[in-house]
């Protein structure tokens, strides 16, 4: 699957359409094919549905000039608003102990916070329980307010991955009475905490975003198997939902919420139940310094980054 995203070659920053096999430049592909050249994704996403399409297809059927191996890959564009949904897996809301809620939690990352695939998530110093969170993520095309069920799809433009990266211990403070406060802005919205990659794969190259499938590994073990199948809340329902709160934006990014599997689901300190599992996931610890975090989705790709000091 191949799609928009940005690299660094020769010095510069580069806004390009790629895959595992290579990338290419947009703006002279744009150019030929007489379109009006543009800088970022956040531009291309502004030209509007019609000008996406015939970028598509000009892109898609361009031969790649460098090979994936000659490019440092950035994050593919630069949210000015991530939506997080929480609890959306019952698998994972099983492990943690908790109840399916009546609506999509509700909480926001700041933009500040994204990398691009292949950068260092550097582990803040008195965080020491570091995890990660494969989630899809919805990358707005035009504005939203209010849409139905049956409109949401229309305002998406595509889909990437995102990594929720969470310093646990900053997130979940437990108290004498047997209760915990969460607290999402210490333990989700700090430097590096929101990888995203390694492109941006547009609706028309992604139909049926419903269905796919979602995997984590650390150092090549297993710790996330799921499809968004399994879902509480799909992705029509998710850009509905948020509609009705906030006018979403072209170039926002509502992440999915991730599936079981997290460290935090084996962590009993934090009132977690570590069940077993018949998926192969293997219940683990937190992420610890020089540890390779791979985040894949069908259709999508993966999203790699090393954690360190």
């Amino acid at each position: 699957m191949s799609g928009f995203l940005r690299y660094r070659h020769g010095g510069r920053e580069v806004l390009g359409w790629g895959d595992e096999a290579g990338v290419t430049p947009v703006a002279p592909v744009l150019d030929a094919a007489g379109l009006p050249p543009v800088e970022d994704l956040g531009e291309l996403i502004a030209q509007g549905p019609v000008y996406r399409a015939a970028a598509v297809r000009v892109l898609g059927a361009s031969a790649r000039r460098h090979a994936l191996a000659e490019v440092e890959l950035r994050a593919p564009l630069a949210p000015s608003a991530i939506i997080c949904a929480g609890a959306n897996f019952d698998d994972h809301l099983r492990e943690t102990s908790r109840e399916r809620a009546t609506e999509v939690e509700f909480f926001f990352v700041t933009p500040s916070s994204v990398v691009g695939p292949g950068a260092d998530v550097r582990m803040v110093e008195g965080f020491t329980k570091y995890d990660y969170e494969v989630e899809l993520a919805i990358v707005i095309g035009s504005p939203a307010r209010n849409v139905s069920l049956d409109d949401a799809l229309a305002h998406v433009f595509g889909y990437t991955i995102l990594n929720d990266v969470s310093a646990r211990d900053h997130q979940i403070l437990l108290d004498d009475d047997g209760t915990s406060q969460g607290r999402f802005g210490a333990g989700k919205s700090f430097r590096d905490s929101s990888p995203i990659g390694p492109w941006v794969v547009p609706v028309e190259q992604l139909p049926d975003p419903d269905r796919l499938a979602l995997r984590t590994t650390v150092d090549g073990e297993l710790r996330q198997n799921n499809t968004m199948e399994s879902a509480i809340w799909g992705v029509a329902e998710l850009v509905s939902y948020y509609s009705r709160w906030v006018t979403l934006q072209p170039g926002w990014v509502i992440a999915c919420g991730t599936p079981g599997g997290p460290a935090l689901g084996s962590d009993p300190e934090l009132r977690a139940d570590p069940y077993k599992r018949d998926d192969g996931v293997r219940r683990g610890a937190y992420v610890q310094p020089g540890q390779l975090v791979e985040c894949t989705i069908e259709s999508i790709g993966t999203l790699a980054n090393r954690y360190v000091r």
